[in-house]
């Protein structure tokens, strides 16, 4: 047995400060609207929060193998809860602008990028092989949970005591999730002395690790064209739900994808996942394709909401087994820059995915169902024709997209991947 009571402790931590820093997050997007009645600064909060994550990972990676992880971890922590705190001095100061809470997503965005991997890179260390795949369920758990339970916990304390009150509840809950690093200890794994030269020599001997292990090349490559999808559906659920519903609706719809990753998380935490790992993925990523089609169907927030359900534990189930193949196969030394070449290429992909969508469906798609199209009339007894049609129809195209990626999963090379690599064994 390893110290798998510490992994408990550090995600019940992570736990509730993610859960605050949600918080707080939901509260400020509220606050930019209200202050500036505009899209675009709301659209540029989401911007901010994601791009310096792509960026960090970059150069996160050699750096959470060469240091002490739990120090990374609690030092990440500690720097995105100073930055909230700044925050809250210009809030109660009275002259808090859009501009600072860009700067402090974006610091957020860096702390995160170290985080994430430091974390991820430690689980092999803390829990036995054989429960890594429902550990991975938990971790994603949590994740699930944050935009269930922080959006409903901030809009309780903002109408009952105002935005102050989410952000008491920020600093609290980040204290608990750096005292449960504090009374945790993690094995730290021995440094390779092929690396340790400089910091390109460890991000060059991270890079031909991967590029020396085909399955991890076709892993990472399958992962991150979904992303761009993902980053495509993800950026197309608001435009669809509000062409002919309001705001409840959305935040219902919203709602189905938490739930579907809280049903996958928690199916990978008491099961754990297939025995071989990618045929979970590929379940997943077939599940997904359901969802999206569902979403396609009809202008019904009921339906859609479903649809985002399947889509949400599909996903999750997905990327939660993808870690646990890396964690199994992968060197501890070296998992920091494995997974932070996974985030930087996976939110890399997810936002130009994102970027791309707008346009897509404004120039592309919604022309198509306008209703003044040839090919509109042979879809409009199916789908229906009229605003929002075109992003139905992108959804459409992305659950053909999300099968079609499962079915080229489905060659022997990439199915049998686990096969050709493997699992590590620690020689100490």
């Amino acid at each position: 047995m390893k110290q798998q009571h510490a992994f408990y402790i550090i995600l019940i931590g992570q736990l509730v400060s993610v859960v605050g820093s949600g918080m707080t997050r939901f509260g400020l997007s509220v606050w930019v609207f209200e202050e500036t009645g505009s899209a675009t600064a709301f659209t540029t909060l989401i911007f901010f929060a994601v791009v310096p994550l792509a960026l960090g990972a970059l150069i996160a990676g050699p750096l959470v193998d060469r240091w002490n992880r739990r120090w990374v971890m609690i030092g990440g922590n500690v720097i995105a809860s100073l930055s909230t705190l700044v925050v809250i001095g210009l809030f109660y100061g009275g002259v808090l602008e859009p501009w600072h809470l860009y700067i402090t997503l974006s610091i957020n965005g860096l702390a995160n990028a170290f985080i994430i991997p430091a974390f991820e890179a430690s689980v092999p260390l803390l829990v036995d092989k054989d429960d890594l795949g429902r550990a991975s369920g938990l971790t994603q758990l949590v994740s699930a949970l944050d935009p269930i339970v922080s959006p409903a916990l901030a809009g309780v304390l903002v109408t009952s005591f105002g935005l102050g009150a989410v952000f008491i509840a920020d600093v609290a809950t980040f204290s608990v999730g750096v005292i449960s690093l504090l009374i945790v200890s993690i094995p730290q794994p021995q440094p390779n002395q092929e690396e340790r030269m400089s910091f390109l020599d460890d991000l060059r001997y991270g890079m031909r690790y991967i590029w020396q292990r085909p399955p991890f090349v076709i892993l990472i490559s399958l992962l991150s064209l979904f992303m761009f999808f993902q980053g495509i559906a993800y950026a197309l659920t608001g435009p669809l739900v509000l062409s002919f519903a309001g705001a409840q609706a959305l935040g219902w719809s919203y709602m189905g994808v938490g739930l579907g990753a809280l049903v996958g998380g928690g199916l990978l935490g008491v099961w754990g996942g297939p025995k071989r790992r990618m045929d979970g993925i590929i379940v997943g990523l077939f599940t997904v394709g359901v969802g999206c089609f569902v979403i396609s169907l009809r202008p019904n927030a009921l339906l859609i909401a479903l649809g985002l359900l399947i889509f949400g534990l599909g996903f999750i189930f997905m990327i939660g087994l993808n870690r646990v193949i890396y964690q199994v196969k992968a060197a501890p030394e070296v998992l920091g820059r494995i997974f932070s070449l996974r985030v930087m290429l996976g939110v890399s992909m997810q936002s130009v995915g994102i970027l791309v969508a707008g346009p897509l469906v404004v120039r592309v798609f919604q022309p198509l169902m306008s209703g003044e199209s040839a090919f509109a009339g042979q879809l409009e007894q199916i789908f229906g024709i009229g605003e929002g049609r075109g992003a139905a129809l992108m959804y459409l195209i992305l659950a053909a997209v999300s099968w079609l990626i499962g079915c080229l999963a489905l060659l022997p090379k990439v199915r049998k991947l686990e096969d050709d690599l493997p699992d590590y064994v620690n020689t100490d």
